[in-house]
């Protein structure tokens, strides 16, 4: 009988239907993007399938369930089966979800996008380099605004993840080309529901936040054209603004006046892991600069036949990166890239190899100069570069030096040069102020710029210059100093001297040339010319004090002698200084864009830009000081 009883316990057990659990092999996604476990299938009736992910979320039931990582790590997912009868049987895999950094979370084809990766664990950083650059008190104010906005304070990172942002995740601010007004701001998520309400808290407060606010706004649930839900809204001044959610990221597109859909369409059609982390040109820009603190991207688009011939219009993909210096508050460094559309690397190789090895130009040149170029190329491969692909710009510049030295520069010049230039900045801040004030002074006249040209054929320049001087009195060229020296007219002057042509432009209007006597009187004897006469050139040919190449050495700036890289250094503090001193002599009134310039810069110490080119574009850094003990250091 107890065998027939056990027989006929196994003939109904084996009726029943049991499901055998199968969570998948192991896999890797991103932090945000959603993954489907198991499938649909018809499921025996008081049978249960429960889903553990690991990651702290409520189980999930059903057969087949879809959940997202929020945060990147190694999670380990559990399927468990219970049958009616209350037997349980679990398997396991295991998830992979990478940080989905916030390049990735941007459209591919952006116009334009600031990205920060870091910017709650670098947040001191931030507020230094915003403090360097006199911009500390505008990012309090607007980070004070939109924290009274959205409930808490959204620079401390524990109140932010609390409200549903991500630390780790970065932030980005970026245009798109079918809305180039519209601009859209991106903040990694950990938490949709919460976030949201953040956002939703911000844009129905009334506090102002500049232009990224105008609250407060109406908001209703909305739809892009495929079907994904948003949030639009729509202020008193007829602006509008949309919030969207996809793949651990908030999207908001700031207030405009287009359809916020435009703008967002494709943040919707982002690939997880792809984006603008994928595209080509950031790819190359990346490898160039990096991400630092703080990376800045653009895509120069195709302006067409009405930009060609102009530099402009060569520029594709650039961007610059910032990184700030803990270990030195004086410092701060900038990594910058851009790619020429027609010009190749072997060409820009050739077009930026000099024919000699640089001289010390700087030291040829007066110490008091407000900024100073350096260029070191091949002047006829640049220049047929130049005329090839910004042909327009070619032809102005070659157009204004005959129009003020009346040399050719293709002729007299180019095949002469040695392919270094060294051009000085001198700085007359009245002046500049003067013009900006729209009075009559003679515009920028009493500014100039000397160009120091290393020259393989002085001869050559030699003659051109006996050429352009021929209809020009006795008094306009003579031998000083050991240099010949030629007044070309029109505020420019040309002298030679040890194979370096000097060229200056500007400068304080010299005496009238000499006058031709009256028949039959005699000619005065001509007269050596005096510092008047010269003037900039005075302090070349007639040198006192220290020079330029001296004082570029005590304060510790170099970097001026590598064949092939251009170099710019820009006394910043000194030109602060001159502006001041100008606005002082006009009794205070110094326009509003000199009083600004002095502001904002009035941290500025000087700044230096290296610039050399390499296969795939253009490579440069520019580093910044700041003067110790800043003025503005605390704001």
């Amino acid at each position: 009988m107890r065998t027939r009883l056990v027989c006929c316990l196994l003939v109904l057990l084996s009726c029943v239907k049991r499901i055998t659990p199968d969570p998948g092999a192991d896999r890797t996604t991103y932090s945000g993007a959603a993954l489907r476990f198991g499938e649909a299938q018809q499921v025996p009736e008081g049978t249960q399938i429960l889903w553990d992910f690991g990651d702290g979320t409520p189980q999930q039931q059903g057969p087949s369930v879809v959940h997202s990582f929020s945060r990147a790590g190694v999670y380990t997912v559990v399927e468990t089966i219970r049958d009616k009868d209350g037997q349980t049987r679990s398997s396991r895999t295991h998830v992979t979800a990478l940080q989905r950094t916030v390049p990735m979370a941007v459209p591919a084809d952006v116009r334009a996008a600031l990205l920060v990766a870091t910017p709650w664990a670098r947040m001191a950083v931030h507020r230094e380099v915003a403090a360097k650059l006199s911009m500390g008190s505008l990012l309090d104010d607007l980070a004070r605004s939109v924290s009274e906005g959205a409930g808490f304070d959204v620079l401390d990172p524990r109140a932010a993840d609390e409200n549903g942002f991500d630390p780790d995740k970065g932030v980005a601010l970026f245009t798109v080309p079918q809305d180039p007004e519209a601009l859209v701001f991106a903040v990694g998520t950990s938490d949709d529901a919460k976030s949201l309400d953040a956002a939703r808290r911000l844009l129905t407060s009334a506090r102002a936040v500049g232009r990224y606010g105008g609250g407060p706004f109406k908001l209703e649930d909305a739809k892009l054209p495929d079907g994904a839900p948003m949030v639009a809204g729509r202020n008193a001044a007829g602006e509008n603004i949309a919030v969207l959610q996809r793949h651990g990221y908030l999207y908001l597109r700031l207030a405009g006046a287009t359809d916020p859909a435009i703008a967002l369409a494709g943040v919707g059609a982002i690939v997880p892991g792809k984006g603008l982390a994928a595209d080509p040109g950031f790819v190359a820009s990346a490898r160039h600069v990096g991400l630092g603190d703080a990376v800045f991207f653009s895509r120069s688009p195709d302006r067409g036949a009405a930009a060609a011939g102009h530099f402009s219009s060569e520029l594709g993909v650039s961007a610059f990166a910032v990184y700030d210096k803990p270990e030195n508050r004086d410092l701060l460094q900038v990594r910058m890239f851009a790619q020429l559309r027609n010009l190749s690397g072997d060409q820009m190789a050739l077009a930026f190899k000099p024919l000699l090895a640089p001289p010390d130009l700087a030291s040829r040149l007066p110490g008091d100069a407000a900024a100073y170029l350096r260029i070191s190329a091949a002047p006829e491969a640049l220049w047929r570069e130049l005329s090839r692909t910004a042909g327009a710009d070619a032809a102005r510049l070659r157009d204004r030096i005959q129009e003020t030295t009346r040399l050719d520069l293709e002729k007299d010049l180019i095949p002469s040069f040695a392919g270094n230039v060294g051009i000085g900045v001198y700085l007359d801040a009245s002046s500049l102020i003067e013009a900006v004030l729209g009075e009559q002074v003679g515009s920028l006249d009493r500014s100039a710029f000397v160009v120091a040209a290393q020259l393989a054929n002085p001869q050559t320049v030699r003659a051109a210059l006996e050429r352009a001087m021929h209809s020009r009195p006795a008094a306009d060229r003579a031998e000083v100093g050991g240099a010949s020296w030629f007044r070309l007219g029109d505020g420019a002057q040309a002298a030679i001297k040890n194979e370096i042509l000097f060229l200056a432009i500007g400068g304080p209007p010299p005496p009238a040339s000499e006058v031709r006597s009256a028949r039959g009187r005699k000619k005065p004897p001509p007269r050596n010319p005096g510092p008047d006469d010269l003037g900039v050139l005075a302090k070349v040919l007639l040198p006192q004090g220290q020079s330029l190449g001296q004082h570029l050495k005590r304060i510790g700036i170099a970097g001026f002698d590598v064949p092939g890289q251009q170099n710019v250094w820009v006394d910043v503090a000194g030109i602060v200084r001159s502006v001041e001193r100008a606005a002082d002599a006009h009794g205070g009134i110094a326009g509003q864009g000199a009083r600004l310039f002095a502001e904002r810069a009035s941290d500025l110490r000087d700044a230096l830009l290296e610039v050399h080119p390499d296969k795939e574009g253009i490579d440069a850094e520019l580093w910044v000081r700041f003067l110790a003990g800043r003025k503005n250091a605390g704001r």
